[in-house]
């Protein structure tokens, strides 16, 4: 009979739980394009160190992380002798009656108590301490703490209290059957689903940092207008969600008052698709056109998600939908005419780059081994127009052969992160064309947006014979190769460095330790703000948003210009135009015009001799 009552337990344990489960898998089957596999050595190396070792658990929150970890190692180990449990069940033992299980099994003793101290920590974080970033009352991780200790003390009394074969030992052998199967149907409607989904998103994840699918207008592909149009990726990272709020204290619209918070965002998205709102046009009580409209395309949620979920991707699809359907904030108006008519962000007239250029002595691109992609604001910006002569100098000082085109247009990174892929499109083809005309070995930017975006052109046509180089990563290799030589008399001046988003995150781990080598190199005295590295704070201009008004909460650059004054630095260095342009403007805002904001071309180019 117990056989019997066992079997009808498991077999309704597993249909509870694959019944929701496949409801759920075939929601996330019906999205848009197909999930990544491909190239599969970096993505094992990546899955083998965020899911097995949890690394990125415990990076972004030692103390949480590392006793989630605790949990997480426990299961593993717990897995052979839970399988046992229940071939004992039906009178054999899988694991045998000899020395092995013996000694597995003071392993996972040992494995029960970290799970015991992991569980509860977790639980004090969460129902005492309480960060804001948890959320709301959780009653099923409640229930998740009360089952997963019940489970290790039922596992301690089976093997170190009762006699097998004692009433006593049989309760507590079903009271450890019941919850482990009880526990399946409860993990897949709940949050803890991120158990079994989590090492598929994370494996499934794009290797690059908010990797942008292009859209196919010939197949009516017009981005998300409506949350049928989610990507598979989008789907699966809804369901495997695990609230932990890392994305919300990382956010720079949220950590300044505004409504977006990327891990809302993916709930909203839960919720509707769930619902089965699936073909409508997306609802303003599910994620509203503010929450579209506020992400600086910045990358910090996805960056610290400890379960592979890409909150941007989302925001952009569904950015896509509005604006092929003309729905966008009017200030975003301008940005996209002046694109499509000047062939830059403002409307400068394009003759006057050619006035700089001229006026500034640039050698036009010929052939030369290197071609300086100036991007916009060195070619039209007056305050931005010296970091292009830094840079040209800094060239010219280590011997380098260059030039730059005179045709150049913006890259249309803002259109894109805007959502306007058809003028993206249209921009990166006539781009692409001239730049695989000139066939130039290598191309380097003063821009980081212009980097990645160039880089992005790869999947539009772009050669891959030609390299793309920030110029950070450019002079680091000058000042290595000798080309470039550290001042003897270095001043040490105070400097604050504000790592760019673009490069600190999206070109992670180069992209913040090129800048912080060239300035050594250059003898300042760097001095860290609290929030540096791929955990810096954004500028508030990425995505498109430095064509917007920021009207909610604290304006993002002020939040960041604060952190930097903290520091007491004397200057303030990056490596990126949106980012000067907004420390610049912040400062200002604060009354501390005083406060130089240096490109690092312009530090170097300090130190040369005249």
């Amino acid at each position: 009979m117990d056989k019997v009552v066992l079997t009808i337990l498991i077999v309704a344990s597993f249909y509870f739980f694959a019944r929701p489960l496949r409801q759920r898998l075939l929601i996330v089957a019906k999205g848009k394009g197909a999930i990544s596999t491909d190239p599969p050595g970096p993505r094992i190396g990546r899955w083998i160190s965020e899911v097995l070792f949890q690394s990125k658990v415990i990076r972004e929150r030692p103390f949480a992380g590392v006793m989630h970890a605790l949990v997480f190692w426990g299961f593993l180990a717990f897995a052979l002798e839970s399988l046992d449990h229940f071939v004992h069940g039906y009178g054999g033992s899988f694991l045998g009656d000899g020395a092995f299980h013996a000694g597995f099994s003071w392993i996972v003793a040992i494995f029960a108590i970290l799970v015991l101290i992991g569980i509860l920590s977790l639980a004090l974080r969460r129902f005492i301490v309480r960060p804001e970033s948890l959320g709301h009352f959780s009653s099923t991780s409640l229930i998740v703490v009360f089952f997963i200790s019940i489970l290790m003390v039922t596992f301690f009394l089976a093997q170190f209290t009762f006699e097998e074969g004692t009433t006593a030992a049989t309760v507590n052998w079903w009271v450890h059957a019941v919850v482990l199967l009880a526990f399946l149907p409860l993990i897949v409607r709940s949050k803890h689903l991120h158990l079994v989904l989590s090492p598929v998103t994370t494996f499934t994840k794009d290797l690059s940092l908010v990797a942008l699918k292009p859209l196919d207008f010939e197949k009516e592909e017009f981005g998300a207008e409506s949350l049928a149009d989610l990507q598979k990726h989008t789907l699966l990272g809804a369901f495997t969600c695990v609230e932990c709020g890392r994305c919300h204290d990382q956010c720079p619209a949220q950590n300044t008052g505004k409504a977006l918070d990327p891990k809302e965002l993916m709930l909203a998205l839960r919720r509707g698709i769930l619902a089965d709102v699936t073909a409508e046009a997306v609802r303003d009580d599910l994620v509203t056109e503010e929450v579209i409209w506020q992400c600086t395309t910045c990358g910090a949620c996805t960056y610290q998600c400890p379960v592979g979920i890409d909150q941007v991707i989302p925001i952009i699809d569904l950015r896509r939908g509005k604006v092929a359907n003309s729905v966008f904030p009017e200030t975003m108006m301008p940005l996209f005419k002046n694109l499509e008519t000047a062939g830059n962000p403002w409307g400068y007239p394009p003759h006057t780059a050619g006035e700089f250029i001229e006026e500034s002595g640039f050698p036009k691109f010929d052939g030369q081994p290197i071609l300086y992609w100036m991007g916009c604001l060195a070619r039209f910006d007056d305050r931005y127009k010296k970091v292009g002569q830094a840079f040209a100098r800094v060239l010219n000082a280590a011997g380098i052969e260059w030039g730059v085109l005179a045709d150049e247009r913006c890259t249309g990174d803002a259109a894109r992160r805007a959502g306007n892929e058809f003028l993206f499109t249209m921009i990166a083809e006539q781009n692409i064309e001239m730049l695989n005309a000139a066939a130039p070995a290598k191309i380097v930017s003063t821009c980081p947006h212009c980097v990645w975006t160039l880089n992005e052109y790869r999947e539009f046509g772009l050669s891959e014979k030609i390299e793309i180089e920030h110029h950070s990563q450019f002079i680091a290799d000058l000042i290595w190769d000798g080309k470039i030589k550290s001042p003897v008399d270095a001043a040490g001046e105070r400097t604050a460095y504000h790592d760019a988003c673009y490069l600190s995150r999206y070109q992670d781990p180069v992209g913040s330790q090129h800048p912080r080598q060239i300035l050594g190199a250059m003898g300042a005295c760097i001095t860290e703000p609290r929030r540096t590295g791929s955990q810096s704070f954004c500028c508030g201009a990425g995505g498109g948003m430095l064509f917007t008004e920021e009207t909610a909460g604290t304006r993002i650059n002020h939040e960041r210009v604060g952190e930097l004054l903290e520091t007491g630095a004397k200057t303030f260095a990056t490596a990126c135009p949106f980012c000067r342009m907004m420390l610049e403007d912040g400062l200002a805002d604060k009354g501390q015009e005083g406060i130089p904001v240096k490109d690092l071309a312009q530090v170097v180019a300090e130190t040369l001799d005249p």
